[in-house]
């Protein structure tokens, strides 16, 4: 009988301990586990109190500053709702051994251990990790997102048994002085259930000075559907009602969108991307920016828990008068959007095309959007009689299009990973009514309806979606014609041949002396060849590309600069 009534205990603990609140749970770890009359308690010298009732702990933790000064500097908080990298509460119970992103430094102490003068175990650093991310919350409602103790448990002890680590690997840092590194996630997905989530989260950057950003280069899961990265308008539009996540991660819906709030969009990622800046562009941010992450993942193998993240390395310096700002537009057709069951070809115009007084923006890069029942995406521009006037964007070709190049192109419609194209020295685009006439931008997909059923617009991957998304200046760069122009300002220049095998030339003719440098970079935008600025005579001249230095393949671009004014060749290295 005794043992009978021991089981009936321990089945009635583990019920209890089954049922404890996200909260309820961070709180016995911290109470019972470490501190004691000496340690972590209202009598001991630090800062992290974890004696008293559940309310008193929290209050003594939730958005409290550190008394740290390496941690004040960092902008932390003990607990930072959403910002688990800036809370000095899990730094110290993790340390770098648990997660290099959670070191502590050489001013903050060692890592903190339980009452024993054990590290915590994982997955117990691991749910408050995941309690912060979900907003640190005392209380959560039945329906909104929060942390889940059977998830963390169930990957934590998958890791123990086979000792294989889901989590992606770390990329490296920006070099100090030169950016930062930002990070959402963890979040786990399960393998049964609600295998695609999409999830908004805010996180707070504050920069040294007013910055301009060059560069953001995004890492994240394979699995992922895509990452958007918005900047709200000010720190008080991320407070407002308009904001869907200003105390707890938001779960995308119909009726939360990404697009809610007031926001604009910065960039985006269907993979692993660097987002590198033409040269003399920005994006302009504040030197405190409130930004907006919408995650949006999905465990497609589904045969095991997956911790889904997203990091992004941002650099920047001080900002400077004469960077052109680069901006973004989104458009979508939303609730307009109805598929029947068949192939369907559907338009949709960019709503700037509306926009009066009319306005010429000059085009970077673009990229569409559908789900899995798309199967061509292709935008054009629309003149001044509201005619369509030229594809300026191919979703499922591998032509040049006036110049331009792709990244990602497969030569078919890949909804997964459409494909991105590019215009480095930037492509004018004039938006706006010519008396009852638009002129912009309008997409035309194509859309293989096969459900047996209506489809509409959805967040998810079991509607669909036509979209685009566009970066833009409002001012051309001064010192550059449009790419492969070689007649604007009177200078013929080719490269030859193109495609190549690894070698070929520049070739140009210059009417007139002048002051010429020449140099090749690959898509990212870094330098991989460069000639010294050198006085020329009129006359044909030739460049050799290769030189003996094998160029891997890929599509490179070749800068001529003439006098200050550059020209811009897109050339392409086969096997």
């Amino acid at each position: 009988m005794k043992n009978r009534y021991t089981c009936l205990l321990l089945l009635f603990l583990v019920g209890a301990a089954e049922a404890q609140t996200p909260y309820q749970r961070v709180y016995t770890t911290l109470n019972t586990k470490c501190q004691n009359a000496t340690c972590h308690s209202a009598t001991s010298s630090d800062a992290l109190k974890f004696d008293g009732n559940q309310s008193a702990v929290y209050t003594a933790l939730f958005n409290v500053s550190s008394t740290n000064p390496s941690s004040i500097a960092k902008n932390e908080k003990l607990v930072k709702p959403q910002h688990p990298y800036f809370s000095f509460l899990l730094r110290k119970i993790a340390g770098a051994s648990f997660d290099t992103d959670l070191s502590i430094d050489g001013n903050e102490g060692a890592a903190m251990n339980d009452i024993n003068g054990q590290p915590l175990e994982k997955k117990e650093i691991e749910f408050i990790r995941q309690w912060i991310t979900f907003g640190a919350k005392q209380n959560y409602s039945g329906s909104e997102p929060q942390p889940n103790w059977a998830l963390v448990n169930q990957f934590y002890d998958s890791l123990a048994a086979n000792g294989i680590d889901r989590f992606i690997p770390k990329p490296p840092k920006p070099a100090t002085g030169t950016g930062i590194q930002l990070r959402m996630g963890p979040i786990f997905l399960p393998i049964t259930g609600e295998i695609e989530q999409e999830y908004l989260e805010q996180q707070e950057v504050n920069f040294p000075y007013l910055p301009e950003v060059t560069e953001i280069d995004g890492f994240m899961n394979q699995q992922s559907h895509h990452f958007l990265l918005f900047k709200y308008w000010n720190v008080a539009a991320s407070t407002n009602n308009n904001s869907s996540d200003v105390d707890n991660l938001a779960k995308v819906a119909l009726l939360t969108t990404s697009f809610d709030g007031d926001k604009d969009l910065t960039a985006s990622w269907q993979n692993d991307a660097n987002l590198v800046l033409p040269t003399g562009t920005a994006l302009f941010w504040d030197q405190k920016t409130i930004l907006d992450m919408n995650y949006h993942i999905k465990n497609f193998n589904a045969s095991f828990v997956l911790p889904c993240d997203f990091y992004f390395n941002i650099y920047f310096k001080q900002r400077s008068a004469a960077t052109i700002e680069m901006k973004s537009q989104l458009s979508q057709q939303t609730l307009s959007l109805i598929i029947p069951t068949g192939i369907h070809t559907i338009d949709y115009s960019d709503p700037v095309n509306n926009s009066n007084p009319r306005e010429t923006r000059y085009l970077w890069m673009m990229a569409g959007h559908t789900h899995e029942w798309g199967t061509s995406f292709d935008l054009y521009r629309k003149d001044s009689l509201g005619n369509v006037a030229e594809k300026i964007y191919d979703g499922a070709g591998i032509e040049t299009n006036g110049g331009s190049y792709y990244d990602n192109s497969l030569g078919y419609w890949d909804w997964h990973h459409p494909p991105i194209e590019y215009w480095p020295d930037l492509l004018p685009i004039t938006f706006g009514r010519y008396g009852s006439k638009k002129a912009g931008l309008m997409s035309r997909a194509v859309y293989n309806n096969t459900t047996g059923s209506t489809l509409g617009f959805s967040t998810q991957t079991n509607g669909e979606m036509q979209l685009w998304y566009y970066m833009y200046t409002s001012e051309p760069l001064a010192t550059s014609t449009a790419i492969n122009d070689n007649t604007a300002k009177g200078i013929y220049f080719e490269v030859m041949p193109n495609p190549m095998n690894n070698n070929g030339k520049l070739v140009y003719d210059l009417k007139n002396e002048a002051t010429v440098e020449a140099n090749v970079m690959d898509v990212t935008g870094k330098l991989v060849a460069q000639m010294k600025s050198e006085n020329e005579e009129p006359g044909v001249h030739e460049i050799t590309i290769g030189n003996g230095e094998k160029l891997s393949s890929g599509i490179y671009f070749a800068r001529l600069s003439v006098n200050g004014i550059v020209y811009t060749k897109k050339f392409i290295v086969s096997e």
